[in-house]
C-alpha cells in the first residue's frame, strides 16, 4: 500500500538533480541516507518479575508466557535479528514502556517498593517511559524517589527496603498531559517529550517521543494521590507538542500512551484510536507515526489512518516489535512502520537472561523471610481463583470481602452489614501449594495495594445506586461483595451503555434492604474517593477505619489457622440475573357509589269526599351519605412494593475479564478525517534531453492534487 505522507513536503536532492540536468545514474548516487530503525515496547508490566500467564494474540494463544528473564532474552534476540538484517548499514534499536511498569506487583517486587523492577528495566536497556495510573498508587513522589534511586525515609517501609541497594532508573519519563494545579507545570521536572538523535553517516536523524496518560486515571487512583494534579486531553496535548517537534524539524514521532486499545484485522479501535482520530481532526498535518498503547492489557496491532497503534498484552507476556526506515532528508519514515506482537513463549527453548535472573534471585532472597511464612491451610490443594462467572462474581472476590466483613466486626464494628471492594483491586488467584499451604506472599499477591479500609454509614438508596453503577459505562467497573445479595435484570429501556438494572437487594439473612434505612459498610479508601466511577460512595458518612486490605486479608487467614480451621471458598451467588420481572396486578380499587336515597312508601288515597290524613306516613329515610357525597371506599390491602416474581437464569452474555480496576471508556469517535496524504515521488527520474520541464511540471501537479 502506498504510504500517504502526513508530513511537510521536503524537496529532495533528487529533484534538484533533475533541475541541474544530471543523469539517472548520477541521481542514484545522491539519494537521501536511510536508517532502519526498530522500536520494542512493553506496557503494564506491574512488577511481574517471575509471573506467567496466558498471552492472547490475534490467532494465537500462548500459555505460561512471561517472566522478566525470558522477556530479556526475547528482546535481545529480536534486536540481534534486526541488526543482522541490516548488517553493514547504520541502524538503531530503541526500547520503550507505556506505563504501569510498577504497582499492583507481586511480593518480590512490591515488598521492596518495586525497586527490583527498576533494576530489571535498566538491565533490559529501556530508554523511555511514561506514566500509567499505577505509578500514582503510593503518590508520584514515591514513584519519583524510586526512579531517582534515592533512599526512603528510615522506617517509612519495611526494614528490608531500607537495607536494599537503591539504583536510579536509566529511563527518561515523558508526560505531556499532566500538570500541577498550583504551578501549572509538569511535576518533578519531567518533560512532555524528548528527542533522540541518531547519527547516519555524516547526518543526524531525529525521533520524537511524547507521553500521555489516560484522562480516566483519577477514577482509578486514591484521591489524595491525584487531587494535586490536573489531567489534560490526550489528543490536544499530543497536538500541542507534535507542532513543537515539527517546528524543530522532527517529523518521526512515537507516542507512549497509557490509553486503551484493541484491534481486529489490522484496524485499531478503542480510546487510543479515538485519540488519534481526534488528533487528525485538530491537527491534520501531525507527524505521529506510532503509538504504544496500554492500560487494558489487550493485543493491539492496527492502523488508524497512517498511524500504527500497538499493545503487547501485559506483565511481560508479550512485546511489540516495530520496524521502519527513516529518511534523513524528510526527517520522516519512508513508509508506515510495521509491527509484530511476539509472545514470550517458554516452549521455544530460549534460555533466560542470567543477569536479569540474578536481580530477581536477590530480591527473592531478600523478601523470602516474609513471603514464605505459612499463614494458613486450604481445604483443597488447588488455587482459589479470581475467574469470573457470568454475573462477574469470583471465588476469591467472595473470600476477600468475607474477610473484610469479619475482621471489621472483630475490630470494633460488630454491627457492620456489608463489605464492597472494586474487582480491579483483586490482582491474582490465591495460590495454594500442593500440601495445602497458603503463604504470606500468596495472600499479598491477591491484595497488593494496602488500601485503608473505611467504615461508612450508607443508606439503602445509596446501596441501590452503587449496585446500579456497576451497570453503567458498559459494565467496565464492578464490585465484589459480602453480606448482601441482589437480583438484576435487563430493563425495557436497556442500552449498550446501561444494559442492566438492579431489581431487589437483600441482607445476608434475607431481609430486603430498605431504601430509607441507614446501614454500615466496609469499603476501601479507593472506593470512598469515588474510584472506578462509584461516585455514590463519596456521599457516604465516614465513621471509622481499620487496617489496610492487605493486612486484613492476611489476618483473616491467620485467624482461621489459629482456630484450627481450613480455608475454603467458592462463588456464593451474591448476584443473580433474572430473565423476567413480572409485576403482580393489585386488586382494583372499587369505584365508590353513593347509597341510593330511599323513596317514601306510597299511601293509598282516601275517598276525596271525606279525606283522611294518612295513618303513620312513612317518613323518608335520611341516607347515610346523600347524593353527591359518596362513601369513602375501604382501601384494599396492597402488596408490599408490588410483589415481584423473579425467574433466575444464567445471564446470556459473554464475559470479558478486565484487570486493574480499570477498563476504559472510549471517547466519542471522531468523524470526517481530512485527507493528509502526500503522493510518493516517482522512483524513476527522467534524464536530460529536454525533460526537466516535464519533471518539474509533474511535481507541481502532484502537489496540487495533495492540496485538494
Amino acid at each position: 500500500m502506498e504510504y500517504l505522507m502526513k508530513k511537510k513536503v521536503i524537496l529532495k536532492s533528487s529533484i534538484l538533480a533533475v533541475a541541474a540536468g544530471l543523469s539517472v545514474f548520477a541521481i542514484n548516487s545522491v539519494f537521501a541516507d536511510e536508517l532502519p530503525v526498530q522500536f520494542m515496547g512493553v506496557n503494564d508490566f506491574h512488577g511481574a518479575l517471575e509471573q506467567t500467564g496466558t498471552a492472547r494474540l490475534e490467532g494465537e494463544t500462548v500459555k505460561n508466557a512471561g517472566t522478566a528473564p525470558l522477556l530479556a532474552t526475547y528482546l535481545n534476540d529480536s534486536q540481534k535479528d534486526f541488526e543482522t538484517e541490516n548488517a553493514g548499514t547504520p541502524n538503531a534499536s530503541i526500547r520503550v514502556q507505556a506505563g504501569d511498569m510498577v504497582g499492583a506487583s507481586p511480593a518480590n517486587s512490591a515488598l521492596l517498593q518495586d525497586e527490583p523492577s527498576v533494576k530489571v528495566f535498566n538491565e533490559m536497556n529501556f530508554e523511555y517511559g511514561t506514566l500509567g495510573n499505577h505509578e500514582f498508587d503510593e503518590g508520584l513522589g514515591e514513584f519519583n524517589r524510586i526512579m531517582k534511586g534515592e533512599a526512603p525515609t528510615p522506617g517509612q517501609f519495611n526494614r528490608i527496603v531500607d537495607e536494599y541497594p537503591h539504583e536510579a532508573s536509566k529511563q527518561e519519563v515523558v508526560i505531556a498531559n499532566l500538570v500541577d494545579k498550583d504551578t501549572n507545570k509538569i511535576p518533578f521536572d519531567w518533560k512532555p517529550y524528548t528527542i533522540k538523535e541518531i547519527p547516519v553517516n555524516d547526518k543526524i536523524v531525529k525521533v520524537g517521543f511524547i507521553g500521555v496518560v489516560t484522562t480516566e486515571f483519577p477514577n482509578l487512583v486514591l484521591r489524595k494521590n491525584h487531587e494535586q494534579y490536573r489531567v489534560l486531553d490526550e489528543a490536544e496535548s499530543i497536538a500541542k507538542y507534535a507542532r513543537e517537534l515539527n517546528d524543530q524539524g522532527v517529523h518521526a514521532i512515537a507516542v507512549l500512551a497509557h490509553v486503551a486499545a484493541t484491534s481486529k484485522n489490522g484496524v485499531a479501535e478503542g480510546p487510543a484510536a479515538d485519540m488519534i482520530k481526534k488528533l487528525n481532526q485538530i491537527y491534520p498535518e501531525n507527524s505521529v507515526d506510532l503509538v504504544f498503547a496500554g492500560h487494558n492489557h489487550q493485543y493491539t496491532n492496527g492502523m488508524v489512518g497512517n498511524t500504527l497503534i500497538v499493545q503487547g498484552t501485559s506483565q511481560g507476556k508479550a512485546y511489540s516489535d516495530v520496524r521502519g526506515v527513516l529518511d534523513t532528508d524528510t526527517a520522516d519514515f519512508v513508509k508506515a512502520p510495521t509491527a509484530k506482537i511476539i509472545a514470550v513463549d517458554p516452549s521455544k527453548g530460549k534460555a533466560k537472561d542470567a543477569k536479569v535472573q540474578a536481580i530477581i534471585d536477590d530480591a527473592n532472597a531478600t523478601v523470602k523471610k516474609v513471603t514464605e511464612a505459612k499463614i494458613g491451610t486450604a481445604d483443597k490443594a488447588e488455587n482459589i481463583t479470581r475467574e469470573l462467572n457470568a454475573q462477574k462474581e469470583s471465588a476469591v472476590g467472595d473470600l476477600v470481602t468475607a474477610a473484610q466483613l469479619e475482621i471489621a466486626k472483630k475490630s470494633g464494628y460488630p454491627d457492620v452489614d456489608f463489605a464492597f471492594t472494586n474487582n480491579g483491586g483483586i490482582r491474582a488467584d490465591l495460590v495454594v501449594k500442593p500440601d495445602g499451604t497458603v503463604t504470606w506472599g500468596a495472600a499479598q499477591a491477591v491484595q497488593p495495594f494496602g488500601n485503608i479500609l473505611q467504615v461508612v454509614e450508607i443508606t439503602g438508596d445509596q446501596i441501590y445506586k452503587a449496585l446500579d453503577q456497576q451497570y453503567d459505562e458498559k459494565e467496565l467497573y464492578f464490585l465484589q461483595m459480602a453480606g448482601i445479595k441482589y437480583t438484576y435484570t435487563k430493563p425495557a429501556d436497556a442500552t449498550e451503555e446501561n444494559p442492566y438494572k438492579v431489581v431487589k437487594a437483600y441482607k445476608a439473612d434475607g431481609t430486603e434492604i430498605d431504601r430509607n434505612k441507614t446501614y454500615k459498610a466496609i469499603i476501601n479508601d479507593f472506593l470512598y474517593g469515588g474510584g472506578d466511577g462509584f461516585s455514590v460512595f463519596r456521599d457516604t458518612k465516614l465513621i471509622g477505619a481499620i487496617n489496610p486490605d492487605t493486612e486484613v486479608f492476611i489476618q483473616y487467614i491467620e485467624d482461621l489457622n489459629k482456630a484450627g480451621k481450613k480455608l475454603s471458598a467458592s462463588i456464593l451467588g451474591n448476584k443473580t440475573f433474572v430473565e423476567k420481572v413480572e409485576e403482580e396486578t393489585p386488586a382494583p380499587t372499587p369505584t365508590p357509589q353513593p347509597e341510593p336515597q330511599p323513596e317514601p312508601a306510597p299511601v293509598a288515597p282516601v275517598a276525596p269526599v271525606n279525606p283522611v290524613a294518612p295513618v303513620n306516613p312513612v317518613a323518608p329515610v335520611t341516607p347515610t351519605n346523600p347524593t353527591g357525597q359518596p362513601t369513602t371506599p375501604v382501601t384494599p390491602v396492597q402488596p408490599a412494593a408490588s410483589e415481584t416474581k423473579e425467574v433466575a437464569s444464567v445471564k446470556p452474555v459473554a464475559v470479558t475479564y478486565h484487570t486493574g480496576g480499570q477498563a476504559e471508556v472510549a471517547a466519542t469517535p471522531a468523524t470526517g478525517l481530512p485527507k493528509t496524504g502526500q503522493e510518493d515521488l516517482a522512483s524513476t527520474i527522467l534524464s536530460l534531453f529536454g525533460m526537466t520541464s516535464l519533471a518539474l511540471a509533474g511535481f507541481v501537479a502532484s502537489k496540487k492534487r495533495e492540496d485538494l
